[in-house]
Formats: C-alpha cells, structure tokens, sequence
C-alpha cells in the first residue's frame, strides 16, 4: 500500500524528529559525564551546536533494526552493532577530513585502533535495549504533533543544523577537552 505525499512527508519529519532528538539527547549525556568525570563542562563533539550526530544516526538505526526485529531480547545487540559501526566509521571520516580525534579509547578494554571499545558498545547496548520502548513512544508522540507545527520545527531545526555544518566544515569545534591531533 502506497503513502499519500503527505504521509510520507509526516514519516520522515518523525524520523528527523527522532534523530535530532537523540543527537541532542547524546550531546547531554556527553557534557554530563565530561563534567562529572573531568569537572568542567565541554561543548563535546565537532559541530557547535547542542547535538551529536553519531547519537542521532545510532539512535534512528537502532529504532528502524528494532521495528523489524520486534524483540526486547534482540534490542541490545541492535543497540551495540548499529552503534559500534556507526562510531567507528564516523571516526574514520573525522579524522580522515580533519586529521583530528574527537574520541579515543586507546588503553581501554577492548578497544580496536581507539576508535571502539568494550565499555562503549555497552552503552550502546543498554542504549538499544531502552530504545526498545522508547522510540515507538517517541515517534507516536511525534505523530500526534500538529502537522504545521511538525513542520515548522523540522525546517527549523534543519536549517540550524545545516549552517552549523557548514560552518563546522570550516573550524570545526575542538580544543582541550574536546578533540586532539591524530
């Protein structure tokens, strides 16, 4: 059965609702333990904004796994796969265009090149596995909203998200804290 155009308009400003959701949702859980663990707060991450897209990539891949999966149980391998490929080829890019590191978890278990490791793909696994619930909430709620305002807040967003990039293209953010020479 075929989407009307509106429809699938709605589908994908759901979507991009989530993404952006959790990319911000993981800029505050990396300026949170940033702050806790080195007691000063860092704007983490390349772009300047309050989001981190490797979270906003992870999050909608785990919850487009876990549509098709339909299982609590499978969740947590969703959550560490879909994550640890993701933050891995995102690590690759950065450095390859910026010659820079915005994470490295060189002499922490299980790490492969620094760019991966044990206690990440853990946090991604319990990541997927309270996606399980959350991201259908999440995108009914979503749904719910008035279509103007849906819109409205997705073009919004996006074009924030867009100026940022593009200024991030040209000095991305980094610095102490942040990022570091390869």
């Amino acid at each position: 059965m075929a989407l009307s155009a509106s429809r699938r308009e709605a589908v994908l400003e759901e979507w991009l609702g989530l993404f952006f959701i959790f990319s911000a949702a993981g800029w505050v859980w990396e300026v949170l333990l940033t702050a806790i663990t080195q007691g000063q707060w860092v704007n983490r991450g390349m772009l300047h904004g309050p989001w981190l897209p490797v979270y906003g990539a992870g999050g909608v891949a785990v919850a487009a796994l876990l549509m098709r999966l339909k299982s609590r149980w499978a969740a947590p391998l969703a959550g560490a796969l879909a994550g640890g490929v993701i933050e891995y080829g995102t690590s690759l890019l950065l450095e390859w265009r910026f010659r820079q590191r915005w994470w490295n978890y060189a002499g922490w278990a299980g790490n492969v090149q620094g760019r991966i490791c044990l206690a990440s793909l853990a946090a991604f696994a319990l990541a997927g596995w309270a996606l399980y619930g959350l991201a259908p909430a999440l995108r009914r709620r979503l749904a719910r909203m008035s279509p103007g305002v849906r819109t409205a807040l997705c073009r919004g967003i996006s074009l924030t998200y867009a100026l940022d990039w593009a200024w991030s293209m040209i000095w991305p953010n980094g610095g102490t804290g942040i990022s570091g020479p390869l």
